[in-house]
Parts: C-alpha cells; sequence; structure tokens
C-alpha cells in the first residue's frame, strides 16, 4: 500500500489510491485520473496540479498497478501519460537536444518587431502559447483579426483559426463590415455547439488540427461554457482548456493567441499557472488620453521591445500602426540613453580624478629626500 506522508492534500491523494485502487496507480491518462478523484471527492478541492504532483511522487516510489483506468466519459484529451515503466532520470547536453523547426510568421507590419527580436523583420514564432489582455472596447479581437488576415496575406499557405466564444453570425457580419480585411479568415463559432453539448469535442478538434496560428476568443467566456454544458468545476476545465492550448503548441508548433479579460482595476483575469506557463502577455490598452496602443509585459521571444508602446488606429478598415511616432519615441529613449551613459562617464572620470588628487596630496605629504652633499663642496 502507498505510505500516508505529505500536506493534508497530499495524505487524501494517496489515500484514496489506497481506499480505490488499492495502492496502485492504473494505467491511463492523468486527466482522467484527476476526473475521477474530482467526481468520487467533490468536496474535496484537489487541483489538477497538486494531484499532477503527488501522483509523480507516488510513481516515482513504484505503486504502478497492470490495471488500465477506463476512459472517463466524453472526448478524448491531449495530455500526460502515466509511465508504463518506472521513471528514469534523461539528462542531455543543450547542444544535444533535438529542437523542432518552428515557423516564423509576418504579417508585414511594425507589430512583428515587438513579436520577436531573434531576426531581422521580427514575426509571430509557432509553438508559443500567447496571452492578449485589454480593455473593453479597447480592439482586442480587431487586433488580433487583423493580424491573422495580414499574415495570411503576406504567408497565403499559413493556416490560420479565429475561434470565437462570444459572437454570433449577426456580431461577425458588423465585424466584417467594419474590417472586410477578414473575409477569408476561417472562423469557427463556439456558439454552434454549446445546445448540443459539444464544446469541448468540438474544442480538441480544433487544437488538434493542423493549424499554424489560432485564436481564442475568449479564454475566461469558454471556461464558463465548458462549466455550464459538461458541469466541471473550475479547476478541472481550467487545467483541460490550458493543457490543451500548450500541448497544440508543443506537439504542433501551434502559435497560440488566448484573448483575456481582465477585471475593472485593470489587471489580469486568470490562473498564474495560465500565465507563467505562456511565451507572451500582450497588451492593448488605452492611454491617458484615450488613444490606442499594444504593449508587451512579457515577452521571451523579443525581450528587447517588452514595455514599448506601439499606437495604432483603424483606418479603411484595417489596423494601422503609428511608426513614425514609435521610432521618434525610440530616438528620444536612444538619446535619454546616450545621456545617462554620458553622465555616469563623468561621474566615474570625476571619482578617477578626485581618487588621483587624493594620491598627489599623500605623496606630497612624504618626506622630500635631501641630495647628497659631495665632499669636493667641502674644499671650497
Amino acid at each position: 500500500m502507498i505510505q500516508i506522508t505529505g500536506g493534508k492534500k497530499e495524505q487524501v491523494i494517496r489515500q484514496w489510491f489506497n481506499d480505490v485502487h488499492n495502492g496502485l496507480v492504473p494505467r491511463g491518462k492523468v486527466l482522467d485520473l484527476h476526473a475521477q478523484i474530482v467526481s468520487h471527492m467533490p468536496d474535496a478541492d484537489i487541483s489538477y496540479s497538486s494531484f499532477n504532483g503527488v501522483l509523480k511522487k507516488i510513481v516515482t516510489e513504484g505503486h504502478i498497478g497492470q490495471e488500465r483506468l477506463e476512459p472517463a466519459a466524453g472526448p478524448a484529451v491531449i495530455h500526460s501519460v502515466v509511465p508504463q515503466e518506472p521513471l528514469t532520470l534523461n539528462v542531455v547536453t543543450v547542444e544535444d537536444m533535438e529542437f523542432p523547426n518552428f515557423k516564423l510568421y509576418r504579417t508585414g507590419k511594425k507589430i512583428d518587431d515587438l513579436f520577436s527580436d531573434h531576426e531581422e523583420g521580427g514575426g509571430t514564432y509557432g509553438g508559443t502559447v500567447n496571452i492578449v489582455i485589454g480593455e473593453s472596447g479597447v480592439g482586442k479581437s480587431t487586433v488580433m483579426l487583423d493580424m491573422i488576415a495580414s499574415i495570411q496575406e503576406q504567408q497565403p499557405d499559413a493556416r490560420v483559426l479565429y475561434i470565437s466564444s462570444e459572437m454570433t453570425r449577426n456580431d461577425i457580419l458588423f465585424y466584417y463590415k467594419k474590417t472586410p480585411s477578414i473575409a477569408k479568415v476561417p472562423t469557427l463559432l463556439l456558439m454552434d455547439y454549446v445546445k448540443s453539448g459539444q464544446v469541448t469535442g468540438i474544442m480538441e478538434q480544433a487544437f488538434n488540427g493542423d493549424y499554424d496560428i489560432i485564436i481564442l476568443d475568449s479564454y475566461q467566456d469558454v471556461l464558463v461554457k465548458i462549466k455550464e454544458v459538461h458541469h466541471w468545476t473550475s479547476t478541472r476545465a481550467e487545467s483541460w482548456l490550458t493543457g490543451l492550448m500548450i500541448d497544440s503548441a508543443e506537439t504542433k508548433g501551434s502559435a497560440v493567441f488566448a484573448i483575456q479579460h481582465m477585471t475593472k482595476g485593470g489587471t489580469y483575469v486568470g490562473s498564474t499557472y495560465l500565465k507563467h506557463a505562456t511565451t507572451a502577455m500582450l497588451e492593448i490598452r488605452f492611454d491617458l488620453s484615450g488613444k490606442r496602443y499594444v504593449e508587451f509585459s512579457k515577452n521571451r521571444r523579443g525581450g528587447s521591445a517588452v514595455g514599448k508602446r506601439l499606437y495604432y488606429f483603424l483606418q479603411e478598415g484595417q489596423v494601422v500602426y503609428d511608426v513614425d511616432r514609435f521610432n521618434e519615441t525610440e530616438e528620444m529613449r536612444e538619446i535619454e540613453n546616450s545621456e545617462m551613459t554620458r553622465r555616469v562617464d563623468m561621474g566615474r572620470r570625476f571619482e578617477e580624478i578626485f581618487k588621483l588628487g587624493e594620491d598627489l596630496q599623500e605623496g606630497d605629504s612624504q618626506p622630500v629626500e635631501q641630495p647628497a652633499v659631495q665632499e669636493e663642496s667641502a674644499t671650497l
């Protein structure tokens, strides 16, 4: 049997395996096991992350059974599987690792420089999960739709998908009239699958498909629909959806953008797991004068562009970025940096001179050695 150790929740999980599975971990999907314990113990509030952590410990201890877990009802999901054999440590040097060939997608607009600084011209890399947050009405959907429409125009072979959980066909019609450039953007309306109870099934098909770029609009609303349609807990729904996005990026090489709501105070809504597990966070906001801008507050692919504001406006149905303002701001930033560097250098030079002066004063205070008197002078 499994030893009962750890904190309160870990002890509950360990005891559950003893009671339900005779002290052994059945072979199967971790998410199915988590769904089972949540079903058996709904009041225990066992999150997926804590369950997965304890499960890894139990597996490492060697408590793996031969019995297979019956899959949970509903659509299959991509997720980590309980290993068939005891875990072994696999350490590889970075130079010997095998890396996927992530594609690079460009809009042909200035925002490419913010997405990445690894190559000249920037662009969006595949194999990434990105959060897009912004105030209501600032244009999150508009900017994202314009992005994939522009990528389609620049790279016709790019396979893009826009998943809308909130808009109906009538809503899309008004978007289309305002921004005709989105005419050929493949769109999935999640509202079509709510009544039939197929939300998770259709989401899985979308994220397991061969799409290069997927925009989810919005993350929070999808969670609400999953909980309402499938009667899942918040923890289970969030673990499932976040895992689906991450797995799509890692196994399919997709670039995933999840639009997320903000609180009334203007801060990020969601778990820290989603925030830290993603590649980048793009913020779309109003400044104090009411003008719109995009800015990365986090970006593992474009660190040099973090914190730089790129203003935009809508013109003839397209998002237009104010390149001149951006360049002027960058020039002013360079001048400020140069001035700061000059002041630091002057300060350092002053310290060196001041220190040299002290050394000279200390040298002057030493007794001066008198020259020796020659013997010849004594005969004069």
